[in-house]
């Protein structure tokens, strides 16, 4: 294995548990190092650091899979598989056995690498995979075989009574980050199917809100999974928003606490996708005897299909608008709604886009504060990880400010549990959610 020695004092970080190492940070050149290879990373005095593997094309020169000097086999397809089934149960004990989040990168210490699991409601389950760096797809070259050793070692440790023959497994190598690191953005790519399903109308499996695997502590109207049909091949991310499942039951249980609404509740779902927040909503509310009707607002008509279907299909009244949100929300009434989503996309992706992300977001939070009505709720979110939590706190001031109303910050969110962050690693924290209640 090649090693990297760190110029005099620059360890510290990576001593911390941060798994990145910059160019500018190695006492020599990785010029002509073979890109995604391993490498053991040590200190000036040739002291052990880490094992991982390095990239001389990109910015972020080598990221850390193992601080324990023994696994010099770390990036071997075993080691791997081990790596992805301890994840597997660290979610299990948090509950987590219909979709969720099975790989989040470098907090479970596979840099480079993100799966979602799907559970299907018609039986089965889906891997879907993305690979973010070269040395992660360096390691996976054979990704049915990698895909296979984890549905065995899953239904061998009781994790899942699913087998590989029950398991479906898409590729999505289409994310633009790729390109950071030298490769090719490709096209979803369907590696295995389950004989009978349509990835592309897949109905997955989530949560209610107020779920608990506990038995008997569910609370009404939980009792029983959401299905929500989406695009497991070519929807966004992976077809789903996983990680808004923490955000919609804060949101959840702080509605069921709020007296001001009485038999009817209008709910604004802003960049809606499939409609995950206002479908889960809708379930709550009429768990609780209420009538719900839901706008929902995207650009995409196939999304917009998509959400209705769900919302309706628990038992919302539902009014699906095409609209491009930033120049078209003008055409939605003043003080209308009891609930306003404000989830937009990623406006902020590189520092250069800071000013006029931070625009965009002023802009789309004072059109939902212009919505809500008098006692109701805005649900302010950015998935930004460069856009930190008091922006968008200055983002929610102005648009009050805009609005001439008061609102009380009743709640604020993140990542789902299923999207653990690490304390040494900041910039894995990028979800956040400020959920503001307007003055009467």
């Amino acid at each position: 294995m090649t090693i990297w020695r760190l110029q005099p004092g620059a360890d510290k970080r990576i001593r911390g548990g941060h798994p990145w190492v910059f160019s500018n940070e190695l006492s020599g050149s990785p010029k002509g190092h073979i890109q995604g290879a391993p490498i053991t990373l040590q200190d000036s005095k040739g002291s052990f650091l880490a094992h991982g593997y390095g990239n001389p094309h990109s910015l972020i020169a080598f990221r850390a899979v193992s601080f324990e000097q023994k696994e010099d086999d770390c990036l071997q397809i075993e080691s791997l598989v081990n790596k992805v089934i301890s994840a597997w149960g660290h979610r299990r004990m948090l509950g987590y056995e219909r979709s969720f989040r099975l790989v989040f990168g470098e907090c479970d210490f596979l840099p480079g690498l993100v799966i979602d699991r799907y559970l299907l409601e018609a039986g089965g389950q889906v891997l879907a995979i993305q690979i973010t760096t070269a040395g992660m797809e360096k390691a996976l070259t054979d990704l049915e075989y990698f895909s296979r050793r984890i549905a065995e070692e899953a239904m061998e440790s009781g994790l899942t009574t699913l087998n590989w023959a029950s398991t479906a497994v898409v590729i999505r190598a289409d994310v633009n980050v790729r390109k950071l690191e030298g490769l090719e953005v490709k096209e979803p790519k369907v590696i295995k199917e389950i004989e009978g399903f349509d990835l592309r109308n897949a109905w997955v499996l989530v949560d209610a809100v107020g779920f608990s695997p506990v038995e008997g502590q569910s609370q009404p109207g939980a009792e029983k999974p959401i299905a929500m049909k989406c695009d497991l091949v070519e929807g966004q991310k992976t077809g789903f928003f996983l990680d808004q499942s923490w955000n919609i039951e804060i949101l959840g249980q702080l509605l069921k606490r709020n007296p001001h609404f009485e038999s009817h509740i209008r709910i604004l779902d802003l960049c809606c996708y499939v409609g995950q927040w206002s479908t889960k909503l809708t379930r709550l509310f009429k768990s609780m005897g209420f009538e719900v009707d839901v706008e929902l607002v995207d650009v995409s008509a196939s999304a917009l299909a998509f959400a209705k279907e769900n919302a309706e299909r628990e038992g919302a009244r539902v009014l699906a608008r095409e609209l491009d949100v930033m120049e078209e929300l003008g055409k939605l009434p003043d003080r209308h709604y009891d609930v306003v989503i404000a989830d937009p996309p990623a406006f902020i992706k590189a520092k250069k886009d800071l000013p006029t992300g931070k625009h965009a977001y002023l802009k789309f939070n004072t059109q939902a504060f212009r919505l809500v009505n008098k006692g109701g709720l805005v649900a302010s979110c950015s998935c930004s990880g460069l856009f930190p939590e008091e922006e968008l706190r200055d983002v929610v001031r102005k648009s009050l400010q805009r609005n001439h109303v008061q609102a009380r910050m009743v709640g604020k969110g993140g990542h789902a549990p299923d999207h653990p962050t690490l304390v040494s690693f900041p910039e894995s924290a990028y979800l956040k959610m400020l959920v503001h209640q307007v003055a009467f």
